[in-house]
C-alpha cells in the first residue's frame, strides 16, 4: 500500500516536470527575439558593434540556446524518471526527490514551494519505509 503523504512527493514532481516542459517550448522562441534585438544594436551608430562581431554573437547565442535547450530537456526526462520511480517505491528515486526538490529551493517562488513539499513527503517515516522495501 502506498503512504498518504507519497502525493507530496509525485505531484510536486509532476508539477515541476511540465513547469520543465512549459520552459523548453519557449525556448526556440528566443532566438529570433535574440537577433532582432543584436540586430537593432547593429544598426545603432553608437553601439560600436561590427558585422563581423555581429555575427560572432549570433553563433555564441545560436550556440547557447541549444545547449541550454539539451541541458533544459535532459533535466525534465530526470524529473519525469524520478517521478515514476518515486511511485514505484525505488530507494534512489526519494534520494534525487530530494536532490530535486533541493535545487527547486533556489527557484523562488514555485520552485521554494514545490521543494518543500518534496522534503516534506520524502523525510515522513512512511515514504521513507515504502522507498527502501
Amino acid at each position: 500500500m502506498k503512504p498518504q503523504k507519497l502525493s507530496w512527493v509525485t505531484t510536486p514532481l509532476l508539477i515541476m516536470f511540465i513547469l520543465q516542459l512549459l520552459g523548453l517550448l519557449i525556448l526556440p522562441f528566443l532566438a529570433p527575439v535574440m537577433n532582432s534585438i543584436m540586430g537593432a544594436a547593429a544598426t545603432d551608430s553608437t553601439s560600436g558593434i561590427t558585422a563581423d562581431q555581429l555575427g560572432l554573437m549570433r553563433v555564441f547565442t545560436g550556440a547557447t540556446l541549444w545547449i541550454t535547450f539539451v541541458v533544459a530537456a535532459a533535466w525534465a526526462i530526470f524529473v519525469f524518471l524520478t517521478y515514476r520511480a518515486v511511485g514505484q517505491g525505488r530507494g534512489w528515486a526519494r534520494i534525487a526527490a530530494i536532490v530535486i526538490a533541493i535545487l527547486g529551493l533556489l527557484s523562488f517562488p514555485i520552485g521554494t514551494i514545490l521543494g518543500v513539499l518534496i522534503l516534506i513527503g520524502a523525510f515522513d517515516p512512511d515514504v521513507q519505509r515504502f522507498a527502501s522495501r
